[in-house]
């Protein structure tokens, strides 16, 4: 009797759709943004909260969502996860008021953390070897077109339908796309899940408390006068936080598995690879977010023409993250997101100067410097995770994607509302064009912040460090590709 051939790698492109359709639909709720706002009454806060609100939800989430994919089977979360964006995307075209569109923006940010994070798990369990490094690094590229498609053919989408259901047929081909994903999930491995691994949800009521205070203070708190209406959600953020902090030691000394395990978070990988999403998705959100209102509101562009706009910007992201693998292998992958951050710098110095001195209709002279932007932001987009993956114990593989993830999103959300309210109040002042450019050179600050956080993650690389231990603290789940 012959012996068996191998079993074939299983198929994981809907994983990487998956990875496309999550980034996707915030730009969706960028570039819808205008018309939102029009057809709903939304101030310049409840913009923020609606675009937001996605981000915000997807972050306080995405871990706990994690550990509930390792607990009762990953397949089965993320096909819940899709089939949860089909039907919150279809509330977020139905809102009716705005009220109901930060709702359902927020319960479709939880869907998308509940199949977020089991597609690097699956990947963990399915691929092996060179596979699986071409897989998480596809994940990254898939996730970063995803951003800037949302931008390009949001617009188009949004144009479709005209001025008043634009914004709503874009949401619901959104939520089409999703069943496509779902359908096609039915063929990814299954697996039984981990039924003796524990959930915080103590931990993950406190993070969701934490980050919904942040946003809603910082969201109101330009257009208050950041009085009692924003101090309130402020300081219940911090109260929060440090309720979240105590009840993780305490957790964590008990030889619980807390949702945020100190230990872990202790790790200088770790730590560098959560400051760099932190800072580079929060001036990320910010520029799709504030570029999509510089073009419609201000310069009375329509949907589709504000994503023409970004086409080459958006070319160039793609190339670059279709290469971004092997910039990485060939510079290391710090070196390369130090690159980036370089890059980057140069293409915001060129944007904030052309707004600066030649305010108006620059559509056409904003090429040059987006193209250069688009490359610098792949560089750093795309190798992230996966470089910072490549640094930490396997065992804890997954849950630094969770952390990775919950920064990516946290910054999304505090750069919309913070960069995105500001960009709105300097432009009663200076005007939409110098509002966009001082906005664009502050964010220079970032770029810096995040190429530091390179150089520190590349001397970290340099030297071998010994893994940490393994205790109580690793949540179970995390040795699967051990």
């Amino acid at each position: 009797m012959s012996a068996r051939a191998p079993r074939p790698a299983p198929s994981l492109w809907p994983l990487q759709l998956a990875a496309f359709l999550a980034t996707f639909v915030f730009s969706l709720g960028n570039i819808t943004s205008p018309q939102i706002r029009a057809a709903l009454g939304a101030g310049p806060a409840q913009l923020a909260l609606i675009v937001g609100a996605y981000a915000a939800a997807f972050a306080a989430a995405i871990v706990l969502c994690g550990r509930i994919g390792d607990r009762f089977g990953r397949k089965r979360l993320f096909i819940l996860g899709m089939l949860g964006l089909l039907v919150t995307s279809l509330l977020v075209a139905g809102a009716a008021n705005v009220p109901m569109a930060i709702a359902a923006r927020a319960l479709q940010g939880f869907a998308a953390a509940v199949m977020m994070p089991q597609i690097l798990s699956i990947i963990q369990l399915s691929a092996v070897g060179q596979a699986r490094v071409r897989a998480v690094s596809a994940f990254g590229a898939f996730s970063g077109v995803g951003t800037v498609g949302g931008q390009v053919i949001g617009g188009a989408l949004t144009s479709l339908g005209g001025p008043v259901w634009g914004w709503r047929l874009a949401f619901a081909v959104f939520a089409a796309a999703c069943g496509v994903c779902a359908w096609a999930a039915l063929r990814l491995p299954a697996d039984a899940g981990e039924p003796g691994l524990r959930l915080d949800f103590a931990g993950a009521a406190l993070l969701a408390l934490a980050l919904g205070g942040l946003l809603t203070g910082l969201a109101i708190g330009p257009s208050t006068g950041w009085g009692a209406a924003a101090l309130i959600p402020l300081s219940a953020a911090v109260a929060a936080l440090v309720a979240l902090i105590v009840q993780q030691r305490r957790a964590e000394a008990r030889s619980a598995q807390p949702l945020l395990p100190p230990r872990v978070l202790r790790s200088p990988t770790i730590a560098a690879g959560m400051i760099m999403a932190a800072v580079f998705f929060a001036g990320f959100g910010a520029f799709l977010y504030n570029f999509a209102l510089l073009t419609q509101s201000a310069h009375g562009d329509p949907a589709w023409l504000s994503g023409l706009t970004l086409a080459p910007f958006a070319t160039a992201f793609v190339i670059v993250s279709a290469l971004s693998h092997r910039i990485s292998a060939r510079l290391g992958g710090p070196r390369a997101l130090l690159l980036g951050a370089l890059v980057q710098a140069l293409g915001l110095a060129g944007v904030g100067a052309l707004s600066l001195v030649a305010p108006g209709h620059w559509e056409l002279w904003f090429q040059l410097p987006g193209v250069v932007l688009g490359a610098g932001q792949a560089l750093q987009f795309a190798p992230l995770v996966a470089t910072v993956m490549a640094e930490v114990p396997r065992r804890i593989a997954g849950l630094t994607g969770g952390l990775v993830s919950t920064m990516q999103q946290t910054g999304i959300a505090v750069g919309v509302a913070v960069l995105g309210s500001a960009f709105q109040g300097l432009s009663a002042r200076l005007g939409a064009d110098h509002a966009f450019g001082v906005v664009s050179l502050v964010q220079l600050a970032l770029a810096a912040a995040f190429g530091l956080a390179a150089l520190r993650l590349r001397r970290i690389a340099a030297r071998p460090a010994p893994e940490p231990p393994a205790g109580p603290a690793d949540p179970p789940g995390t040795a699967r590709d051990a």
